[in-house]
């Protein structure tokens, strides 16, 4: 079988959701599926086609701000789908999000291929949220599709089948973590030698644009309260944005010079290192997100967690139990404090957490598990286009 997966994130692009859309491909050679990714490019940063194995990637440039990636590529799927299966002849169309599906399915149904659509999830939290939850709304409903798959239950239940998505062609498969990369076995000496003489490091880190920075600057007050119980610690902040210079401003405001050391922009390769290299990992979410990735990896490395007590992790269940992870109230930041002290002040508490965070990863997150939950999805879709 052939698989045409039209994603907008793809190596080399260094993000958490290329990192999974890579894994997810991998995933699907190792079970002897043959994959045509059609994907973006910036500034000529990679050849326009790549052919290795059973693999053949074909690029499309953005020009837009990044902004518009999603719209962008939306509209450029419909200028090289036709032409890139006249060369590969793929047998099935697999959407990753939203914006190739609208082209992609009147492709598929005029082909008489399956297609198949995956969506994270949805959120109206910032002006631009907004705008795509609301663009979500309108053309969810009149995709010509397979099988809609969402990362969680919660947001099928809430909005999807609420939209008019029929509840005879959706399902949910969640998002997935490659447990070869993330791993409570990664040496992350090399990250810990940068913070000499820090007893404790704190670590978080995403993309500092509006929702993930409101997040992040609950996480720096927590840091106050912190601070009047523990000394020797250091919060380390990875990530970069529009938003990076005012958490700096804020750090300084609250005199957090000293406890606050912004990482910039942390490759995702050395993501795993950063994870495994710290003492805790926190997280706040502002609101319900039933999909994010870098919960699963952060989970997925064995350091104890700070989660936000809402709907986070893809799934049929959202909200993380109890047992994996220390949960604080969202937008709290003595909720954030109260769980890192919790923390620091009983390591055993932490290890086992860890190692429960970890085996909870491996038992429903891992990649091949949910690889195999598609591939399983692709012959049966499949099998209706065959000829009687």
């Amino acid at each position: 079988m052939k698989i045409c997966f039209l994603t907008h994130a793809f190596p080399p692009a260094e993000t958490a959701t290329a990192s999974y859309s890579n894994s997810f491909v991998s995933e699907l050679l190792k079970n002897d599926l043959e994959v045509v990714a059609i994907t973006s490019k910036r500034n000529n940063s990679t050849n326009v086609i790549e052919h290795q194995d059973n693999l053949s990637v074909y690029r499309v440039d953005f020009q837009l701000p990044i902004f518009a990636d999603f719209f962008e590529f939306m509209m450029k799927v419909a200028t090289i789908l036709k032409g890139v299966h006249k060369i590969e002849n793929f047998d099935l169309v697999h959407s990753e999000h939203l914006f190739p599906a609208p082209y992609a399915g009147r492709f598929a149904k005029d082909n008489r291929l399956p297609h198949i659509v995956t969506i994270e999830g949805v959120s109206s939290v910032s002006p631009y949220s907004k705008f795509l939850f609301e663009v979500h709304k309108l053309l969810l409903p009149r995709i010509s599709y397979d099988m809609i798959v969402s990362w969680g239950k919660y947001v099928l239940e809430k909005y999807f089948l609420k939209w008019g998505v029929n509840e005879n062609k959706s399902m949910v498969i969640p998002g997935a973590v490659d447990t070869k990369m993330f791993n409570p076995n990664v040496d992350g000496s090399f990250v810990r030698d940068k913070f000499v003489g820090v007893e404790k490091i704190i670590f978080t880190a995403k993309p500092m644009y509006l929702t993930n920075a409101l997040g992040m600057a609950h996480i720096i007050k927590a840091m106050k309260l912190v601070a009047n119980e523990f000394q020797d610690f250091k919060l380390v902040v990875g990530g970069d944005g529009r938003m990076y210079n005012k958490l700096v401003n804020l750090t300084n405001r609250l005199g957090l010079a000293d406890k606050v050391k912004f990482e910039g922009w942390i490759p995702q390769r050395e993501m795993p290192k950063y994870y495994k290299a710290v003492d805790i990992i926190v997280d706040s979410f502002i609101f319900t997100h039933p999909g994010s990735i870098t919960a699963l990896e952060s989970l997925a490395s064995g350091t104890p967690n700070v989660l936000t007590e809402i709907e986070c992790l893809p799934g049929e269940i959202n909200v993380p139990p109890k047992d994996i992870a220390i949960l604080s109230k969202p937008a709290d930041e003595k909720s954030i404090a109260n769980g890192i002290i919790t923390l620091l002040d009983d390591e055993k508490l932490g290890k086992k957490i860890g190692k429960n965070a970890v085996k909870f990863i491996e038992t429903n997150f891992s990649i091949e598990n949910v690889v195999k939950r598609y591939i399983n999805l692709y012959y049966e879709v499949l099998d209706k286009y065959q000829p009687t």
